[in-house]
């Protein structure tokens, strides 16, 4: 069967999803808005690329696509702007077809696009190692670091910056950021600072 080229003006598309469910999903809800996919041997040619959680294990092989999807979770805001190479989208796993529609179309013209859910929400003024030290009513047994995330904070620790962690580690940089995104959340802080004084305060690292 061949696959229908896409309306003219609109973007092809290539999903590359671990659910056969949810890539039969969205191709449906795009296909009924004249976006069609690209067959699996021209995913380099597609313009858009659609990918969930399962490429959080090598996000590196991401890099350098025309403009990027992701579906899930929200550390791919902070890890896309250096994976694409345009236009990209952070969308939660259970995006609405109009988010959809809305990230494809946006990441394709080249813009960055986050469902309202991810978008930082206005705070009051106040000092960041205030809300650092807060660190979010996070109980110290709830806290379980991964080796490589101990790793990672071991080396914020240092004073270290994420490409010199990287280098040190052997992976890549944006993977460092992962790592970074990973402990904010689990310590419950929002600062290099905060997470070297939380892990400090918990006994995960030494000084």
């Amino acid at each position: 069967m061949t696959v229908p080229p896409a309306a003219p003006g609109l973007p092809t598309v290539q999903v590359a999803v671990a659910s056969a469910v949810l890539a039969a999903g969205v191709q449906a809800i795009l296909a009924a808005h004249g976006i069609r996919g690209a067959p699996d041997h021209d995913r380099p040619e597609a313009d858009v690329l659609i990918v969930d959680d399962a490429w959080l294990a090598d996000p590196d092989a991401l890099g350098g696509h025309p403009a990027l999807v992701a579906l899930g979770s929200g550390v791919w805001a902070t890890l896309l702007p250096d994976l694409s190479g345009g236009g990209w989208a952070a969308l939660g796993a259970d995006a609405t077809p109009a988010e959809l529609l809305a990230g494809v179309l946006g990441a394709a013209a080249g813009l960055a696009v986050l469902p309202p859910a991810l978008l930082p929400s206005p705070t009051p003024e106040a000092p960041t190692d205030l809300q650092d030290d807060d660190a979010a009513g996070v109980p110290p047994g709830d806290v379980s670091l991964t080796p490589r995330e101990r790793d990672v904070l071991a080396l914020l620790a240092e004073g270290l910056s994420n490409k010199r962690a990287a280098r040190d580690l052997g992976v890549s940089e944006s993977t460092v950021k992962f790592h970074v995104q990973a402990l904010y959340s689990k310590l419950g802080v929002q600062s290099r600072a905060g997470a070297v004084a939380r892990g400090i305060s918990l006994g995960l690292v030494s000084v």
